[in-house]
């Protein structure tokens, strides 16, 4: 075949080809593979027809591999090869033919973009980050392009970065649905735009009504003006769309645990539902040497292991571990890391931040570290890697610290809890897990050091009940009896401090349920989240007595009220969320605070204001008694934590021989 003839075949085949006569161009491409079999042409047009085609991508790569041999220098063909690749999942194999191809052409915006996919799943997200910015700054104009690089933006670095992307893409497109859920999203975060946040949302929908990502993103807005039951009614709907959406399967569960009168038989259910998801995976075999007395290596992953409640109960666990006995690898999932995060790093012998890692690649790297055993402190609260710990990353997988409730997956196999939360009598029908019943109490709290002292009211002529408890745990149910109490207690107000209450319409919305439960707004105090550790802690010199919820009991408020010398009621329910109350004030010698009914409830509240002897006396003698107790004794506590790990261990060790 001459140069001319070759000529005409390739032109006559790429006319084809262009025209989507695949079969009739791949005849014409083979055959001048066949009789010129070092023309790159050829073998790039080929390929890049493979892959264009779709259903052929293994032919591509085999294509274009051999016409990357005849000419290594074409950024086109390692475009595609790489392309090719990457819709593979090869993704290791696409990035360096990318990347090479960039040195030729950084100018190409198409490969920054698919660049970018691979690093992402790489478990690369800064640098994907860096990649979808060039894409970006090349085609300004491109709402695609800007939505993209918010999605990850809110992933690595949080959604007020995020926010002027999807700003940017709606500018562009004002029909692009995606781009207005997201910014209705990255609104939803900030205080003072919850509203506007909405109204993005409500856009989205109109645009695409069967948008799930807008809906989630709705029920989630509607948590944040706390209309909770509206949430989960949202959720449902969501759910009987998409049934298997884990992320909305987890705001759901979580969401069972605030609400008043839900059966606890149905809520088991409804975290099964989401195990049953994950029966079928693949799970790993381990070969980890079954040594009872080795030094186990214990992995922690959570996305609060920073300035959060979680990480503030783990520090002095991990502060008297046994080194000899126990290293410690923590696996933190949040675009934040703060002080609390590099003591936490200090007292671990490797931290991995797996923000914006995907599951693929975040398994791959928690599988390379051989944990003996990996701890969830999670559960079904938000930003959650539960799918990931489906898979069965460890040995041993247990639950612990941050959820108050089962978490359904199979993989998870134990779940620390203490006998006063999950009586032996009845609590191990309620959960998937082995309940271990590690300690008298399972929590371990060490007081802020920056705490000021606690401090009588200024006012004696008026009585101040406080809950400073997250506003969703804070139900109708709840109102009313706070009500009653009030009503018994002449020139007695209520002062509640909770997230996002300083945003206009959260306020309006929690004052109209307040009203509606028979408290005048003049009785009421209300303030939003106080960043500053010590203003927090401060407020409680304003309360004489804090008024646990339910049916989710506080945990960490009810630690801190305690630290500040202010007494707690709290309310005994018949599960986990609504024992813990009772637990912690059964630790400081207490469990007269935690009452069987709602009518106790009220009478506890209204003797101990009345005494105003008695909460002088615990205002000085209180924190001693706290920090005298086992929730602060963080050495027993420790002993009692590393033996449970042991037991589990030393189960799995023998699990055979049984």
């Amino acid at each position: 075949m001459n140069h001319k003839q070759r000529t005409h075949l390739l032109e006559e085949a790429l006319s084809l080809h262009q025209s989507h006569q695949h079969d009739e161009a791949e005849r014409i491409y083979s055959k001048v593979r066949r009789e010129c079999p070092k023309d790159f042409d050829a073998w790039y047009l080929s390929g890049a027809m493979a892959f264009q085609r779709g259903g052929h991508l293994e032919e591509a790569v085999a294509l274009l591999q051999k016409a990357r041999k005849l000419n290594s220098d074409s950024v086109e063909c390692r475009m595609f090869l790489g392309m090719a690749l990457a819709d593979l999942k090869r993704y290791t194999e696409a990035e360096p033919h990318l990347i090479r191809a960039l040195k030729k052409s950084p100018h190409m915006a198409e490969i920054w973009e698919n660049l970018a996919r691979c690093q992402k799943a790489m478990g690369l997200p800064h640098a994907a980050l860096e990649s979808l910015e060039k894409f970006t700054a090349l085609q300004p104009s491109n709402a695609h392009a800007h939505e993209l690089l918010g999605e990850l933006a809110a992933v690595v670095n949080g959604f007020a970065a995020a926010e002027p992307h999807f700003r940017m893409a709606t500018k562009i497109d004002h029909g692009f649905a995606i781009a207005w859920s997201n910014l209705g999203l990255s609104l939803l975060e900030k205080s003072g735009h919850i509203a506007e946040g909405m109204e993005c949302l409500e856009k989205a929908l109109q645009l695409d009504p069967f948008l799930v990502a807008a809906s989630s993103a709705r029920a989630l807005g509607l948590q944040r003006l706390y209309k909770t039951e509206e949430s989960l009614d949202l959720h449902n709907s969501i759910l009987w769309m998409e049934p298997h959406n884990t992320r909305v399967l987890s705001a759901r569960n979580m969401l069972l645990n605030y609400l008043p009168f839900q059966d606890r038989q149905t809520i088991f259910e409804t975290h099964k539902e989401f195990g049953v998801l994950f029966t079928e995976e693949e799970r790993e075999v381990f070969f980890n040497p079954k040594e009872p007395d080795k030094k186990l290596r214990v992995g922690f992953i959570s996305p609060d292991l920073r300035h959060h409640s979680v990480a503030f109960f783990l520090k002095p666990l991990l502060q008297n571990l046994d080194p000899s006995r126990v290293e410690t690898l923590l696996y933190h999932c949040h675009h934040i890391e703060d002080s609390t995060s590099s003591t936490l790093q200090k007292l671990a012998s490797k931290w991995t931040n797996l923000n914006g890692v995907e599951d693929d690649a975040a398994a791959d790297l928690i599988r390379k570290d051989a944990l003996d055993i990996l701890i969830d402190l999670a559960g079904h609260s938000a930003m959650n890697r539960l799918p990931l710990l489906a898979r069965g990353l460890a040995p041993v997988q247990i639950s612990y610290l941050g959820y108050p409730n089962t978490t359904g997956v199979p993989a998870i196999t134990h779940r620390l809890v203490d006998e006063i939360t999950d009586p032996s009598s009845e609590a191990d029908a309620f959960a998937t897990e082995k309940l271990i019943r590690f300690s008298p109490c399972a929590w371990s709290y060490e007081a802020p050091a920056d705490a000021p002292a606690p401090a009588m009211p200024d006012d004696a002529s008026s009585v101040i009940f406080g809950s400073f408890n997250n506003f969703l745990k804070v139900t109708d149910q709840t109102l009313a009896v706070w009500a009653k109490i009030l009503a018994r207690v002449p020139n007695s107000r209520l002062f509640i401090k909770s997230m996002f209450l300083e945003d206009p319409d959260v306020r309006k919305n929690v004052l109209e349920r307040i009203s509606h439960a028979g408290i005048h707004e003049n009785q009421i105090e209300i303030s939003g989240f106080l960043a500053a550790t010590e203003a927090h802690l401060a407020a409680y010199t304003k309360v004489d007595v804090a008024l646990d919820t339910f049916p989710y009991n506080g945990t960490t408020t009810t630690c801190e009220a305690l630290w500040m010398g202010v007494p707690v009621v709290s309310l005994i329910g018949d599960r986990h969320a609504a024992r813990v109350g009772l637990s912690l004030l059964t630790a400081i010698g207490h469990a007269q605070w935690a009452t069987e009914n709602e009518e106790a409830y009220i009478e506890k509240a209204v003797a101990l204001v009345q005494d105003r002897t008695l909460r002088f006396h615990l205002r000085d003698s209180l924190r001693a008694e706290v920090a005298a107790s086992i929730l602060c004794d963080s050495t027993v506590q420790a002993h009692h934590f590393e033996n449970a790990l042991r037991q589990i261990w030393l189960d799995w060790c023998t699990r055979d021989e049984k």
